[in-house]
């Protein structure tokens, strides 16, 4: 989970000074932040494929479905409707980083 943080934050830190313009929308932060998480998820498995020692599959794909959910459950806190928590929020996102991340380590297992 740790290492997904740091990807994003990596990547958050190279990226903003790009999308930070005065006219750009705020539709235009929205499809950014979402890419900027489908590719921690992608790059935080490959790192863990190739810095980890033996095959590791498992771990980063469970790794971020955990982030996933640590993130909605930040939502009970949230007053807004479109941040509420829900199970299939949860199943969705977590499945989705979940691929991604095990994509990932399977790539960088490959390199």
């Amino acid at each position: 989970m740790v290492l997904f943080l740091g990807v994003e934050l990596v990547i958050g830190q190279w990226l903003a000074p790009m999308v930070s313009g005065a006219y750009v929308s705020p539709m235009w932060h929205l499809q950014t932040q979402m890419i900027l998480h489908l590719v921690s998820f992608y790059l935080g498995g490959v790192l863990v494929g190739l810095l980890s020692p033996g095959v590791r599959l498992k771990e980063p794909a469970i790794g971020a479905f955990i982030s996933v959910l640590v993130v909605f459950m930040m939502s009970f806190f949230m007053p807004t409707v479109f941040m509420q928590f829900t199970f299939s929020k949860v199943l969705v996102g977590g499945g989705i980083a979940f691929v991604l991340a095990l994509m990932g380590a399977y790539s960088g297992e490959k390199l």
